[in-house]
């Protein structure tokens, strides 16, 4: 039938053969043979053209549609036969556990059934070498001689307390004042931030009255009133609108946090790896939206 279709589409035993690579005889055999089974004559021969008659017009139109059916069924097994299968273990940090790279990687799941993703959250670099992760996303400073790196994005900041804990302080008027006020400190973390102006910026160290080592822990503590925060602006966005927070010294900036994704430096990550990492610098507003 295929055969009878790219003569039907050149109008030529001869052309029709070449495009094939088989002899003008061989062609015309398995057209007789076609026409013998159909028992209808399918093309009509003279000395300048072939024509397909009446009947050889439906069957064309037919056996177009098989060919196409017959393609898109080779093409969609190939498909599956290359589709990435495996499995990858991901390591979070614990304020990302409801943020937006999260669809990022529900994404990657539907897109690819056949892998398997075990995802798992701490704020702690080393946890990623002893629980054999494929792939750590961190934010802050990660260097680290085991680890290969490739920067994500960065997450903005803001300073932050419970209306009740402002409440108790006096006013700030610059970020100097802020170095005597009870802070939450994360442990992972320096106890120094860095505010920035329009003309100028101030490196203030503080005192914490509470140390934890998880940002929701600190996310929490800050709600209740225990003291200032630095938290993602996305992950406290709401909290902002509806007043159970308030930003402190909104005129003053704090520098982003760089968020980075790591793979082991002595382990070829796998196609799976290089996948996700792919799909996740390719997405739009990774991180801005919790």
């Amino acid at each position: 039938m295929a055969i009878f279709a790219e003569v039907a589409k050149k109008g030529s035993f001869r052309e029709a053969a070449k495009t094939l690579s088989l002899s003008p005889s061989v062609v015309s055999y398995h057209i007789a043979q076609l026409e013998k089974k159909t028992g209808s004559a399918l093309i009509y021969r003279s000395t300048r053209k072939l024509t397909l008659s009446h009947e050889g017009e439906v069957f064309y139109q037919q056996v177009l549609m098989m060919i196409e059916a017959a393609q898109k069924g080779m093409s969609l097994l190939s498909h599956h036969q290359h589709e990435p299968t495996g499995a990858i273990k991901i390591s979070l940090p614990t304020a990302l556990s409801n943020s937006s790279i999260n669809h990022a990687i529900s994404s990657f799941a539907l897109q690819h059934p056949k892998v398997n993703l075990n995802v798992y959250f701490s704020d702690y670099l080393s946890d990623a070498i002893d629980e054999g992760v494929d792939l750590t996303i961190r934010a802050g400073n990660v260097a680290n001689s085991d680890f290969k790196s490739v920067k994500l994005g960065e997450i903005d900041r803001v300073l932050v307390c419970s209306p009740a804990f402002y409440q108790k302080q006096l006013p700030p008027k610059n970020p100097n004042e802020l170095s005597y006020w009870p802070w939450l400190k994360l442990e992972q973390l320096p106890n120094k931030r860095i505010f920035r102006s329009a003309s100028t910026s101030h490196e203030v160290e503080f005192n914490s009255q509470i140390t934890v080592n998880s940002v929701e822990a600190i996310y929490h503590y800050c709600l209740l009133g225990n003291g200032l925060a630095v938290l993602a602006k996305p992950q406290v966005e709401k909290d902002l609108l509806n007043g159970s927070l308030i930003q402190v010294l909104p005129n003053w900036q704090i520098e982003p946090l760089p968020l980075f994704a790591l793979w082991p430096k002595n382990i070829k990550e796998s196609n799976v790896t290089k996948l996700l990492l792919s799909s996740l610098k390719a997405r739009d507003n990774l991180l801005n939206s919790f």
